[in-house]
Protein backbone atom coordinates (compact mmCIF):
# COMPACT_ATOMS: atom_id res chain seq x y z
CA UNK A 1 0.00 0.00 0.00
CA UNK A 2 1.23 3.23 -1.26
CA UNK A 3 2.12 5.75 1.65
CA UNK A 4 -0.09 9.53 1.87
CA UNK A 5 3.50 11.01 0.90
CA UNK A 6 3.38 8.86 -2.87
CA UNK A 7 0.05 9.51 -3.40
CA UNK A 8 0.01 13.28 -2.95
CA UNK A 9 3.38 12.73 -5.31
CA UNK A 10 1.21 11.15 -7.97
CA UNK A 11 -1.31 14.19 -7.48
CA UNK A 12 -0.33 16.58 -10.51
CA UNK A 13 -2.19 19.65 -12.14
CA UNK A 14 -4.71 18.59 -14.53
CA UNK A 15 -3.22 20.99 -17.02
CA UNK A 16 -0.06 18.50 -17.28
CA UNK A 17 -1.81 15.46 -17.24
CA UNK A 18 -2.34 13.75 -21.01
CA UNK A 19 -4.27 15.74 -23.74
CA UNK A 20 -7.59 15.84 -23.25
CA UNK A 21 -10.27 15.04 -25.79
CA UNK A 22 -12.12 16.87 -28.06
CA UNK A 23 -15.16 18.31 -25.60
CA UNK A 24 -18.30 18.09 -27.56
CA UNK A 25 -19.93 21.35 -27.86
CA UNK A 26 -23.01 20.77 -29.98
CA UNK A 27 -24.96 19.00 -27.71
CA UNK A 28 -27.32 21.46 -25.69
CA UNK A 29 -25.92 22.02 -21.84
CA UNK A 30 -30.03 23.05 -20.83
CA UNK A 31 -32.98 20.73 -21.82
CA UNK A 32 -36.23 22.60 -22.58
CA UNK A 33 -39.31 20.71 -20.07
CA UNK A 34 -42.34 19.61 -22.03
CA UNK A 35 -44.02 22.86 -21.03
CA UNK A 36 -43.94 25.06 -23.55
CA UNK A 37 -42.30 28.48 -22.94
CA UNK A 38 -43.18 31.86 -23.11
CA UNK A 39 -41.58 33.30 -26.11
CA UNK A 40 -41.22 36.54 -27.89
CA UNK A 41 -40.18 39.94 -28.44
CA UNK A 42 -42.95 41.29 -26.09
CA UNK A 43 -41.60 38.74 -22.61
CA UNK A 44 -37.64 38.37 -23.84
CA UNK A 45 -36.99 41.67 -25.66
CA UNK A 46 -33.14 41.10 -27.72
CA UNK A 47 -32.45 38.02 -25.44
CA UNK A 48 -35.33 36.26 -27.84
CA UNK A 49 -32.51 36.06 -30.19
CA UNK A 50 -30.41 34.35 -27.48
CA UNK A 51 -32.33 31.08 -27.12
CA UNK A 52 -30.50 28.07 -28.40
CA UNK A 53 -27.28 26.11 -27.89
CA UNK A 54 -24.48 28.19 -29.69
CA UNK A 55 -20.33 27.47 -30.01
CA UNK A 56 -17.22 28.88 -31.36
CA UNK A 57 -14.87 26.41 -33.76
CA UNK A 58 -12.14 24.52 -31.93
CA UNK A 59 -8.18 24.59 -32.55
CA UNK A 60 -6.37 26.64 -34.70
CA UNK A 61 -9.56 28.33 -35.72
CA UNK A 62 -10.86 29.33 -32.32
CA UNK A 63 -12.30 32.73 -32.17
CA UNK A 64 -12.07 33.68 -28.17
CA UNK A 65 -9.29 35.06 -26.99
CA UNK A 66 -8.57 36.14 -22.89
CA UNK A 67 -6.21 38.27 -21.79
CA UNK A 68 -5.89 36.64 -17.41
CA UNK A 69 -4.07 38.48 -15.27
CA UNK A 70 -2.87 35.88 -12.06
CA UNK A 71 -1.12 36.90 -8.53
CA UNK A 72 1.96 35.24 -8.61
CA UNK A 73 4.87 35.63 -5.77
CA UNK A 74 8.57 35.41 -7.28
CA UNK A 75 7.12 36.98 -10.76
CA UNK A 76 8.81 40.56 -11.81
CA UNK A 77 5.42 43.01 -11.41
CA UNK A 78 3.98 40.37 -8.82
CA UNK A 79 1.43 38.85 -11.49
CA UNK A 80 1.95 36.98 -14.65
CA UNK A 81 -0.70 36.76 -17.07
CA UNK A 82 -2.64 33.42 -19.22
CA UNK A 83 -2.92 34.92 -22.33
CA UNK A 84 -4.74 32.07 -24.60
CA UNK A 85 -7.04 31.38 -27.91
CA UNK A 86 -10.25 29.61 -26.46
CA UNK A 87 -13.56 27.69 -27.70
CA UNK A 88 -16.62 27.50 -25.60
CA UNK A 89 -20.30 26.03 -25.95
CA UNK A 90 -23.38 28.18 -23.94
CA UNK A 91 -26.98 27.17 -24.03
CA UNK A 92 -30.05 29.73 -23.34
CA UNK A 93 -33.16 28.33 -22.53
CA UNK A 94 -36.46 30.08 -21.56
CA UNK A 95 -38.36 29.01 -18.45
CA UNK A 96 -41.79 28.27 -18.94
CA UNK A 97 -43.38 31.69 -17.06
CA UNK A 98 -42.14 34.35 -15.71
CA UNK A 99 -41.03 35.90 -12.33
CA UNK A 100 -43.46 38.30 -10.82
CA UNK A 101 -41.86 41.53 -8.76
CA UNK A 102 -45.26 42.75 -7.27
CA UNK A 103 -45.18 46.52 -6.58
CA UNK A 104 -48.71 46.39 -4.98
CA UNK A 105 -50.74 48.14 -7.32
CA UNK A 106 -48.82 46.48 -10.45
CA UNK A 107 -45.91 44.30 -10.87
CA UNK A 108 -42.67 44.00 -12.78
CA UNK A 109 -42.54 40.47 -14.80
CA UNK A 110 -39.01 39.24 -15.11
CA UNK A 111 -38.77 36.75 -17.92
CA UNK A 112 -35.93 34.58 -17.86
CA UNK A 113 -33.55 33.06 -19.21
CA UNK A 114 -31.42 30.00 -18.05
CA UNK A 115 -27.51 29.82 -19.35
CA UNK A 116 -24.88 27.15 -18.65
CA UNK A 117 -21.39 28.16 -20.36
CA UNK A 118 -18.10 25.72 -20.59
CA UNK A 119 -14.95 27.39 -21.82
CA UNK A 120 -11.87 25.29 -23.23
CA UNK A 121 -8.00 26.45 -24.40
CA UNK A 122 -7.60 25.75 -28.02
CA UNK A 123 -4.28 25.23 -28.25
CA UNK A 124 -0.77 24.16 -26.37
CA UNK A 125 1.06 27.06 -25.54
CA UNK A 126 4.45 24.85 -25.01
CA UNK A 127 6.20 23.74 -28.12
CA UNK A 128 7.83 21.06 -26.11
CA UNK A 129 4.60 19.61 -25.45
CA UNK A 130 5.18 20.01 -21.64
CA UNK A 131 1.34 21.36 -21.09
CA UNK A 132 -0.78 19.17 -23.49
CA UNK A 133 -3.37 21.82 -22.39
CA UNK A 134 -5.57 21.66 -25.27
CA UNK A 135 -9.00 20.81 -25.31
CA UNK A 136 -8.53 21.42 -21.44
CA UNK A 137 -11.72 22.69 -19.86
CA UNK A 138 -11.08 26.36 -18.45
CA UNK A 139 -14.00 28.25 -16.87
CA UNK A 140 -17.42 27.02 -16.13
CA UNK A 141 -20.57 29.31 -14.97
CA UNK A 142 -23.94 29.39 -14.85
CA UNK A 143 -26.73 32.19 -14.40
CA UNK A 144 -29.99 33.82 -15.80
CA UNK A 145 -30.67 36.21 -18.04
CA UNK A 146 -33.50 38.66 -17.42
CA UNK A 147 -36.40 41.01 -19.06
CA UNK A 148 -38.16 43.35 -17.46
CA UNK A 149 -41.37 44.78 -18.22
CA UNK A 150 -44.10 46.54 -16.09
CA UNK A 151 -47.86 44.93 -15.98
CA UNK A 152 -50.89 44.58 -13.99
CA UNK A 153 -50.66 42.85 -10.59
CA UNK A 154 -52.97 40.13 -10.27
CA UNK A 155 -55.53 40.25 -7.44
CA UNK A 156 -55.15 37.44 -4.60
CA UNK A 157 -52.81 34.81 -4.94
CA UNK A 158 -53.80 33.22 -8.17
CA UNK A 159 -56.46 35.90 -10.17
CA UNK A 160 -57.89 36.07 -12.31
CA UNK A 161 -58.84 39.89 -11.60
CA UNK A 162 -56.48 42.73 -11.11
CA UNK A 163 -55.61 44.75 -8.07
CA UNK A 164 -56.27 48.94 -8.89
CA UNK A 165 -53.49 50.54 -11.08
CA UNK A 166 -52.08 53.43 -11.97
CA UNK A 167 -53.51 54.94 -15.44
CA UNK A 168 -51.70 54.37 -17.23
CA UNK A 169 -49.16 52.32 -16.30
CA UNK A 170 -45.20 53.12 -15.51
CA UNK A 171 -42.88 52.40 -18.65
CA UNK A 172 -39.67 50.07 -17.77
CA UNK A 173 -36.86 51.92 -16.95
CA UNK A 174 -35.12 51.14 -20.44
CA UNK A 175 -31.35 51.66 -18.97
CA UNK A 176 -31.88 48.94 -16.20
CA UNK A 177 -34.21 46.66 -18.41
CA UNK A 178 -31.84 43.82 -18.61
CA UNK A 179 -29.88 41.92 -15.74
CA UNK A 180 -27.61 39.02 -16.04
CA UNK A 181 -26.83 36.83 -13.11
CA UNK A 182 -23.35 35.34 -12.87
CA UNK A 183 -22.81 32.09 -10.45
CA UNK A 184 -18.83 31.37 -10.81
CA UNK A 185 -17.07 28.13 -8.99
CA UNK A 186 -14.26 30.16 -7.61
CA UNK A 187 -16.52 31.72 -4.90
CA UNK A 188 -18.11 34.76 -6.91
CA UNK A 189 -21.74 36.06 -7.23
CA UNK A 190 -22.33 39.00 -9.42
CA UNK A 191 -25.19 40.65 -10.51
CA UNK A 192 -25.19 43.09 -13.86
CA UNK A 193 -28.10 45.18 -14.88
CA UNK A 194 -28.55 47.58 -18.04
CA UNK A 195 -29.94 47.97 -21.21
CA UNK A 196 -30.17 48.08 -24.82
CA UNK A 197 -27.30 50.57 -25.61
CA UNK A 198 -26.74 50.37 -29.56
CA UNK A 199 -28.98 49.38 -32.92
CA UNK A 200 -28.34 50.51 -36.72
CA UNK A 201 -27.36 48.96 -40.25
CA UNK A 202 -24.08 47.06 -40.36
CA UNK A 203 -21.99 45.66 -39.00
CA UNK A 204 -20.86 47.35 -35.05
CA UNK A 205 -18.23 49.12 -34.58
CA UNK A 206 -16.27 47.63 -31.42
CA UNK A 207 -14.78 50.17 -28.17
CA UNK A 208 -10.86 49.48 -27.58
CA UNK A 209 -9.85 48.07 -24.10
CA UNK A 210 -8.93 50.80 -21.92
CA UNK A 211 -5.57 50.15 -20.95
CA UNK A 212 -4.87 52.12 -18.04
CA UNK A 213 -4.88 48.98 -15.67
CA UNK A 214 -1.96 46.31 -16.05
CA UNK A 215 -1.62 43.98 -17.86
CA UNK A 216 -2.96 46.62 -20.60
CA UNK A 217 -0.32 49.16 -20.11
CA UNK A 218 2.07 46.52 -21.99
CA UNK A 219 1.56 47.14 -25.13
CA UNK A 220 2.35 44.06 -26.51
CA UNK A 221 -0.75 42.50 -24.58
CA UNK A 222 -3.20 41.84 -27.40
CA UNK A 223 -6.56 43.73 -27.26
CA UNK A 224 -9.01 40.93 -27.10
CA UNK A 225 -11.73 42.93 -28.74
CA UNK A 226 -9.63 43.11 -31.70
CA UNK A 227 -10.88 39.50 -32.64
CA UNK A 228 -14.12 40.43 -32.83
CA UNK A 229 -13.20 42.90 -35.78
CA UNK A 230 -11.32 39.94 -37.62
CA UNK A 231 -13.89 37.38 -37.42
CA UNK A 232 -16.24 39.96 -39.16
CA UNK A 233 -13.92 40.85 -41.77
CA UNK A 234 -13.59 36.87 -42.21
CA UNK A 235 -17.30 35.96 -42.84
CA UNK A 236 -17.53 33.57 -45.63
CA UNK A 237 -17.60 35.66 -49.00
CA UNK A 238 -20.80 36.75 -50.06
CA UNK A 239 -22.16 37.21 -46.35
CA UNK A 240 -22.38 40.69 -44.80
CA UNK A 241 -24.05 41.99 -41.25
CA UNK A 242 -27.18 43.61 -42.20
CA UNK A 243 -28.15 44.95 -39.07
CA UNK A 244 -27.50 44.72 -35.14
CA UNK A 245 -28.55 45.78 -31.72
CA UNK A 246 -26.50 45.59 -28.80
CA UNK A 247 -27.28 45.24 -24.64
CA UNK A 248 -24.76 46.44 -22.26
CA UNK A 249 -25.03 45.35 -18.51
CA UNK A 250 -22.69 46.44 -15.38
CA UNK A 251 -22.27 46.01 -11.68
CA UNK A 252 -22.61 49.73 -11.19
CA UNK A 253 -24.37 49.69 -7.60
CA UNK A 254 -26.42 52.61 -7.99
CA UNK A 255 -28.20 50.74 -10.73
CA UNK A 256 -28.84 47.90 -8.66
CA UNK A 257 -25.82 45.84 -9.49
CA UNK A 258 -22.93 44.27 -7.44
CA UNK A 259 -20.53 41.62 -6.70
CA UNK A 260 -19.77 39.11 -3.75
CA UNK A 261 -16.89 36.98 -3.26
CA UNK A 262 -16.00 34.65 -0.86
CA UNK A 263 -13.04 35.17 2.05
CA UNK A 264 -10.26 34.11 -0.15
CA UNK A 265 -11.05 35.53 -3.04
CA UNK A 266 -11.92 39.02 -1.34
CA UNK A 267 -8.26 38.60 -0.04
CA UNK A 268 -6.12 37.45 -2.73
CA UNK A 269 -7.82 38.00 -6.10
CA UNK A 270 -11.44 40.27 -5.35
CA UNK A 271 -13.78 40.81 -8.09
CA UNK A 272 -14.22 44.57 -7.96
CA UNK A 273 -16.69 44.88 -11.03
CA UNK A 274 -17.77 43.32 -14.48
CA UNK A 275 -19.40 44.67 -17.58
CA UNK A 276 -20.01 42.98 -20.84
CA UNK A 277 -21.65 44.10 -24.01
CA UNK A 278 -23.31 41.33 -26.14
CA UNK A 279 -24.27 42.00 -30.17
CA UNK A 280 -27.02 40.13 -32.04
CA UNK A 281 -25.85 40.08 -35.77
CA UNK A 282 -28.14 39.49 -38.49
CA UNK A 283 -26.86 38.24 -41.37
CA UNK A 284 -27.31 38.40 -44.75
CA UNK A 285 -27.99 35.11 -45.53
CA UNK A 286 -30.75 34.75 -42.59
CA UNK A 287 -28.43 33.56 -39.64
CA UNK A 288 -28.11 35.29 -36.58
CA UNK A 289 -24.03 35.84 -34.83
CA UNK A 290 -23.54 36.66 -31.65
CA UNK A 291 -20.62 38.72 -30.13
CA UNK A 292 -19.80 39.48 -26.55
CA UNK A 293 -17.09 41.58 -24.93
CA UNK A 294 -16.28 41.24 -20.99
CA UNK A 295 -14.26 42.83 -18.80
CA UNK A 296 -13.45 42.17 -14.87
CA UNK A 297 -11.45 44.67 -12.83
CA UNK A 298 -9.92 42.50 -10.13
CA UNK A 299 -7.37 43.07 -6.99
CA UNK A 300 -4.06 41.59 -6.07
CA UNK A 301 -2.44 41.77 -3.02
CA UNK A 302 1.16 43.46 -4.62
CA UNK A 303 4.17 43.57 -1.98
CA UNK A 304 1.34 44.22 0.22
CA UNK A 305 -0.63 47.05 -1.62
CA UNK A 306 -3.93 46.68 -3.47
CA UNK A 307 -3.74 46.80 -6.80
CA UNK A 308 -6.46 46.61 -9.73
CA UNK A 309 -6.12 44.49 -12.82
CA UNK A 310 -8.50 43.98 -15.93
CA UNK A 311 -9.51 40.73 -17.32
CA UNK A 312 -10.92 40.78 -20.97
CA UNK A 313 -12.21 38.33 -23.31
CA UNK A 314 -14.12 38.38 -26.20
CA UNK A 315 -15.39 35.58 -28.66
CA UNK A 316 -17.71 34.88 -31.27
CA UNK A 317 -20.30 32.77 -31.56
CA UNK A 318 -22.66 30.63 -34.24
CA UNK A 319 -25.94 28.82 -33.27
CA UNK A 320 -25.72 24.79 -33.26
CA UNK A 321 -28.95 24.16 -31.93
CA UNK A 322 -32.66 26.10 -31.58
CA UNK A 323 -35.65 25.31 -29.66
CA UNK A 324 -38.91 25.22 -30.71
CA UNK A 325 -40.29 28.94 -30.53
CA UNK A 326 -43.37 29.24 -28.95
CA UNK A 327 -46.11 31.76 -29.38
CA UNK A 328 -48.19 31.39 -26.33
CA UNK A 329 -50.92 33.54 -25.09
CA UNK A 330 -50.29 32.66 -21.15
CA UNK A 331 -50.77 35.55 -19.19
Amino acid sequence: MENSNDLNAQQTCPHHSQQAVVPDISTPLISMTNQPAVIGVNNLGILNNFIGTWNSPTGINATGYNVMPLPQVGAPNGYITKNFPYFEEITFSPIAGGAPNRQGSMTQSSSVLFYEQRVYIANNTDPDGNQPIENTLIHAENGTWLYHTIQHQIEDAFGPGIVPHPTPLPDQDPKIQYNKQVSVPHGNSILMVGGLTASGEGAPTFPPTDRTLPPFTDSSIIDPVTVLTKQLESLPKGITVTSYESISVSTNAEAGGGVNNIHFENSNSKVISMDTTWYVEHLSNGATQLQYVQTIILQFMINGLPVKFSHVDANTLQRVESFTQVNSTQA
